[in-house]
């Protein structure tokens, strides 16, 4: 094997940071992958299609109908909030008109529905007027749901981050995370965050859970861990097995990547030969879930988390056997489940999901009355850390936001608490993280927000010697990872924030070739990263803090440094007007 065909670590193969902690070329890196997938029939590009095709499986009965209750990113929203809207959402090139990359205008041309109250879940500006989800919202939805389908006894699915995300997570240790599964009545979900946040006491938490726990993690992490690959259960006379694909990017995923699609495709196989029905929960962000639903010919549908896209209805997907999958995008935050019938048709199954949003106003009486019931059982989870989460620090004074490809308003704060810390002339990066809570001007802005800022992650500041060429492919690294292929290296992280310098990316140029940096060359970059393995420092949200308890009545702020981002028009997802500033 040539030193080009090896395979990579999940860090060397799709790290943006990477040149922050060793040094390689981005660049060198990426062909680097492509050429292992290329060279000797990579299983990245032909196992899962191999595998597939060469097993039997058991077919169910025409007309036999499972139903699923599904949500997924949960990231400690315990109260209705603001719908996090991207108000700019760009992917590959290729994907120009296709599912989850569009946002406002987009959304009901491309997916054909026109329903209004879908602008509320879509429009940044309509967002703003109607606060929905949150746990104790959703709970309550579902029990409804349950309810009216009682006779069939639905399957409910939660994927990752759904035990981190915020302030309650981050003191409790996630000790919260079992007592929200079980009010949500998760029959399975997926191991997630929680592994990387408290490794120490994660596999306790999974003992004490009622919810099974899945992860393709190896026989000997899954062991350690007890969780299974894989569950079946039997619904409505069909047996249903359910594969949880864990995180190829994680920070304690250590195997190459085409070692963990082997792994992945080995589980979809083994759990189909045995279920008429094979569910995947993939807790990999929305491209590479739709990478998976390409590859897995075993899979009757992919449900995609850790992206936190939103699509209002289940996407069908060409697969390269042929045939076709099926790809649910659910949003995040509570915002809503989603109920999915599966209908047999005996010799392939027909998906019907719709979204259920988490709203208080479309509750029944009953609902209404356990949405109550529910928001005091989270009180009295958040009671021994509310008095520290929600102190105010600052007053909001404009509308706080930041999913967009380019940059929100969150990153201009951000960048604004480290230019107070950074040296003359030192640049600023931020990772382009999609966690996002929407805080309405004239609202506190409070400890519990910063901490959401980093899904609950302590996200260390630090110093970092860079050169222009070091920062240039560590920019093309980045844009390569939304705008490029394969899409499994899409780590669901949006465009780096770059704070002191300008600069310009060209959306239709080939690898490499994309990013233009406009003065000088850099010494040293200030910048913060969730990955372990990063130097330690002062959290961000102590920097946040002390930046604003320094403010003063009145106080604003600047527009957010965005990348002059060119060739993107008639894209149906750039919609810069959009914006909420």
């Amino acid at each position: 094997m040539t030193e080009a065909s090896k395979p990579l670590s999940p860090d060397q193969a799709a790290h943006p940071d990477i040149s922050l902690s060793s040094g390689r070329s981005l660049s060198a890196t990426r062909r680097q992958f492509l050429s292992a997938m290329i060279m000797g029939g990579s299983a990245l590009g032909l196992g899962g299609c191999a595998a597939g095709l060469s097993r039997s499986r058991p077919r169910a009965l025409a007309g036999q109908t499972v139903e699923l209750l599904y949500y997924a990113d949960l990231l400690d929203s315990h109260r209705p909030e603001v719908a996090a809207v991207a108000a700019t959402r760009i992917g590959p090139a290729d994907q120009l008109g296709q599912a989850p990359w569009a946002t406002v205008q987009g959304v009901p041309r491309l997916s054909r529905s026109f329903d209004p109250a879908w602008q509320a879940l879509t429009d940044p500006h309509a967002a703003t007027s109607t606060r929905l989800g949150g746990s104790a919202l959703l709970a309550a939805s579902l029990d409804e749901r349950r309810a009216e389908l009682s006779g069939a006894d639905p399957l409910t699915l939660e994927n990752g981050q759904c035990w981190n995300g915020g302030g309650l997570g981050y003191l409790s240790s996630g000790e919260s995370g079992p007592a929200i599964s079980h009010m949500l009545k998760a029959d399975v979900r997926v191991s997630s965050d929680e592994r990387e946040l408290w490794p120490d006491t994660a596999a306790a938490g999974y003992r004490r859970s009622s919810t099974r726990v899945l992860g393709t993690l190896g026989e000997k992490r899954n062991t350690a861990l007890g969780i299974s690959a894989w569950q079946r259960f039997t619904r409505a006379g069909v047996q249903v097995a359910v594969v949880g694909v864990t995180n190829p990017h994680a920070g304690d995923e250590q195997r190459a990547l085409d070692a963990w699609f082997e792994d992945v495709s080995r589980q979809v196989d083994e759990a189909a030969g045995s279920a008429e029905l094979t569910i995947v929960l993939a807790d990999v962000g929305s491209g590479p879930a739709l990478w998976l639903a390409q590859r897995l010919a075993q899979a009757d549908l992919v449900l995609a988390a850790r992206g936190q896209d939103l699509w209002p209805e289940m996407v069908r997907v060409p697969r390269d056997d042929g045939g076709e999958a099926t790809v649910c995008f659910p949003g995040s935050r509570g915002l809503g489940a989603f109920h999915i019938s599966c209908i047999s048709h005996g010799d392939h199954w027909r998906f019907d999901g719709h979204l259920m949003v988490a709203d208080h106003q479309q509750l029944s009486p009953r609902g209404q009355s356990l949405a109550e019931d529910f928001q005091g059982q989270l009180a009295r989870l958040r009671a021994p850390y509310a008095e520290w989460l929600d102190l105010p620090l600052a007053t909001a004074p404009q509308w706080l936001w930041r999913r967009d490809t380019c940059a929100g308003s969150w990153d201009a704060l951000i960048d604004a608490a480290l230019a107070e810390q950074s040296s003359a002339n030192q640049l600023r990066l931020s990772p382009g993280l999609r966690h996002d809570f929407r805080v309405a001007p004239g609202e506190p802005i409070t400890r519990d927000h910063l901490l959401s800022l980093t899904g609950g992650h302590r996200a260390d500041i630090f110093q970092h010697p860079m050169s222009g060429n070091g920062l240039h492919q560590l920019l093309e690294r980045a844009a390569d990872q939304l705008f490029g292929e394969p899409m499994l290296l899409d780590r669901s992280e949006d465009l780096p924030r770059l704070g002191g310098q300008e600069w310009q990316c060209r959306y239709s140029r080939d690898t490499g070739r994309r990013v233009n940096l406009k003065g000088q060359a850099p010494s040293s970059l200030l910048t913060w990263s969730l990955h372990p393995g990063t130097p330690k420092g002062e959290p961000l949200w102590q920097c946040l803090e002390r930046y604003l308890r320094s403010r003063s009545d009145g106080w604003s702020l600047a527009e957010p440094d965005r990348v002059q981002l060119d060739y993107v028009d008639g894209h149906p997802g750039w919609h810069p007007e959009a914006r909420l500033s």
